[in-house]
């Protein structure tokens, strides 16, 4: 923020704005979940037909065809949001100015031309005059270049009556299209209004039609969650750009601006308020530091629509991109970082290059982004549900077990290691910050963003994989730790770990002097017939907010300076303790409970095996209890012949093929091959279950073993 030390950031709205557009994405790729998946009997003519083939290879190759078109299916619902916001938004204008029935301001009272012109704008706005309206209220609308102001009928009236009032509320006006926000406003409002048309009315339609009171309840919480979520952020980009435009107006027409907060008409009490009560507009006005302090609450929401989408892109990907597992969760868990990098990361960046960042801040937006995580794991209608539980065609092999499969002590090791990973990161954000803008400046932020993103999509790829695994199998946190930390996999996070700590430190320092916290409005402010000069444009650094005060008779209480030399954190306050012991206890878990728990691991130390029994039915319920035991280790070859000899003697010829299959991977100790036998096994027992009508159970899924 300008003059605040913070020059050259992204405002808060923007991040918030991130935040909505992440929140409606997750919301899309639920409905599109429920609508296209869930609730077209699980493609049953496409997968019986593909049940129909007597070739492995054909009976393979049909049902990828359909797995990767179900996994794909819920991004219509993000794409169909996207379709319905772009011809929302090209209409808006000209649907407005036909609502109001609003013609051009003809000709400018005199005041409202002295206060247009004093705002300096790259282009004038044109102003509207409404018909409707006996008080005063003035909005912007509009696209870029061609934005609006529309007046209410009683302007002119108020022009001559209480010109101050009138000008402090242009220069409002004027300040959101100096920040640039109108544009950025209209594509939250709509998206907003459009996720509300296509997914979360529709969906609870749908669930209070559903017979079965089970599925009903498990969609209906979830919807309600996700429409809350959606009011909320919503409600904060509104919120925020109000304030940038306070801080802007309160620059151009300071004193006036003052009057107008003070005597000013409080919105009405609503459910959702838009705009932030009369109080808390002159604090900010008084302090700008305070909109620069990070918000817990807001990286909690970001780790819940992080999580929603993480779940529901890795299982698509993993259907689509023929990529070791690990790695798809890491391009899934890069698509969600880099939107909660500009959230999370920019928040406690800004607030670290204006030196008012405290260390309860940076523990409760760390511990708080990995908590939302979480929960959105249970959120996310993939693994929140084993839905073919209640809904018989529902698919598994797309489906993740549901977080209670977790094991207690493993569910407890992961969440603990996940807020302790989450904190680690937010404290690099800290650091960097500190280190990296006497350095490089503002623009530090930019290069900051590509490494942020990435240690975040490791952390939460890595992690959402590690509870599909252990959901799956109910593995202990020993067992899932070797798996999913392998010696490669082990190298590359070492390597990224010394990365992100030799870049705190082996930046080369610029030439240009560091720039220092300065307050944001000007204790002495400059006369009228000096004008300040303007500073040239850049599109690289420029401010959002550039104040021009206009009367010396205000006297705002700027935020005190801090020294250069001042610590990254002031002294722990009372308050930090919880969050110290919090982290502490969590760092301990992580660390200890993989040696404390019990290193079963089903992989390696069973060596179970299938009924012996012809029945396809048995077999499928031997898989059904044994799960991928009876596969043994990825490079067990000698299980791997074992199951090939017990599929061999079956009834079905498709899982004799598999058993056949099995038996050339173990002599050629091939393990792409066993895994594509496998991966035949468990599938023909799934399309036994569900499209055949045998009393076959569920099967295990076969993702724990493909690919290793």
């Amino acid at each position: 923020m300008a003059g605040s030390g913070a020059s050259g950031l992204p405002p808060p709205s923007f991040e918030r704005l991130r935040l909505l557009f992440l929140t409606v994405a997750a919301g899309a790729l639920f409905g599109g979940y429920w609508f296209l998946v869930l609730l077209q009997d699980g493609w049953s003519e496409r997968n019986r037909a593909c049940a129909a083939l007597t070739g492995l290879g054909e009976f393979l190759d049909c049902t990828t065809r359909t797995l990767v078109l179900q996994a794909l299916a819920p991004l219509a619902g993000p794409v169909l949001v996207a379709v319905l916001v772009v011809p929302a938004y090209l209409a808006a204008p000209a649907v407005i100015t036909r609502w109001h029935d609003a013609r051009p301001l003809d000709p400018w009272p005199e005041a409202v031309r002295e206060t247009v012109e004093q705002a300096g704008l790259e282009r004038t706005p044109t102003l509207m005059v409404s018909t409707r309206g006996l008080s005063l209220w003035m909005f912007t609308y509009g696209r870029r270049p061609r934005h609006r102001i529309m007046l209410s009928a009683a302007t002119g009236l108020y022009t001559l009556t209480d010109t101050a009032k009138v000008t402090a509320t242009l220069a409002h006006e004027l300040g959101h299209l100096r920040n640039r926000d109108v544009d950025r406003t209209y594509l939250a409002v709509l998206a907003a209004a459009c996720l509300a048309l296509v997914t979360i009315v529709p969906v609870g339609l749908s669930a209070a039609l559903t017979t079965d009171l089970a599925p009903a309840l498990a969609v209906t919480w979830r919807d309600i969650v996700i429409a809350l979520l959606l009011a909320g952020t919503w409600a904060a980009v509104v919120r925020a750009r109000e304030h940038e435009a306070d801080l802007w107006g309160g620059g151009l027409r300071p004193r006036d601006m003052l009057d107008l907060l003070t005597d000013g008409k409080q919105e009405r009490p609503h459910l959702l308020s838009l705009h932030p009560p009369l109080d808390r507009r002159l604090e900010a006005l008084r302090d700008p530091d305070l909109l620069l302090r990070p918000s817990a609450v807001e990286a909690l929401v970001t780790g819940i629509t992080a999580g929603v989408v993480v779940t529901e892109l890795g299982v698509s990907l993993r259907a689509v991109l023929p990529v070791p597992p690990l790695v798809t969760y890491w391009v899934a868990g890069l698509l969600a970082a880099v939107p909660v990098s500009g959230i999370v990361g920019l928040a406690v960046w800004r607030a670290g290059v204006a030196r008012i960042l405290t260390l309860e801040r940076v523990l409760a937006c760390g511990l708080a982004l990995g908590a939302g995580l979480v929960a959105g794991l249970v959120l996310a209608p993939r693994s929140g549900v084993r839905w073919s539980r209640w809904i018989p065609e529902a698919p598994d092999f797309t489906a993740v077990a549901e977080p209670t499969g977790i094991p207690p002590v493993t569910a407890l090791w992961m969440t603990a290691t996940l807020l302790v990973l989450t904190t680690a990161v937010t404290g690099w954000f800290t650091l960097a910050s500190h280190t990296w803008t006497p350095r490089m400046g503002t623009r530090a932020w930019r290069y900051a963003t590509p490494l942020a993103a990435l240690m975040l999509a490791v952390v939460m790829g890595t992690w959402s994989l590690a509870a599909r695994l252990a959901a799956s199998e109910r593995w202990s946190a020993a067992a899932l730790a070797r798996l999913t930390i392998t010696p490669q996999t082990a190298l590359f996070l070492l390597t990224l770990t010394l990365l992100a700590l030799a870049s705190l430190t082996a930046l080369p320092r610029s030439s240009h002097r560091p720039r220092t916290a300065r307050p944001f409005l000007p204790t002495r402010l400059r006369s009228r017939t000096a004008p300040p000069p303007r500073a040239p444009r850049s599109r690289t650094a420029r401010p959002f907010l550039t104040l021009r005060p206009r009367r010396p008779t205000l006297s705002l209480p700027a935020p005190r300076l801090r020294s250069r030399t001042a610590p990254p954190f002031p002294p722990p306050r009372p308050r930090t303790a919880p969050l110290l012991l919090a982290l502490g206890v969590a760092l301990v878990l992580s660390l200890g409970l993989p040696f404390l728990s019990p290193a079963s691991d089903p992989l390696v130390t069973t060596r179970a095996a299938l009924p012996d029994s012809p029945q396809a039915g048995v077999i499928c319920l031997g898989l059904h209890t044994v799960g991928s035991a009876a596969a043994g280790a990825p490079d067990d070859h000698a299980a791997k012949a074992r199951l090939g000899e017990a599929l061999r003697g079956s009834d079905d010829d498709l899982l004799r093929q598999a058993g056949e299959l099995f038996l050339r991977g173990a002599r050629a100790r091939s393990q792409d091959l066993e895994g594509l036998a496998w991966t035949a096994f468990v599938r023909r027992c799934d399309h036994l279950r569900r499209y055949r009508g045998a009393p076959v159970p569920e099967p295990v899924s076969p993702f724990p073993t493909e690919g290793w």
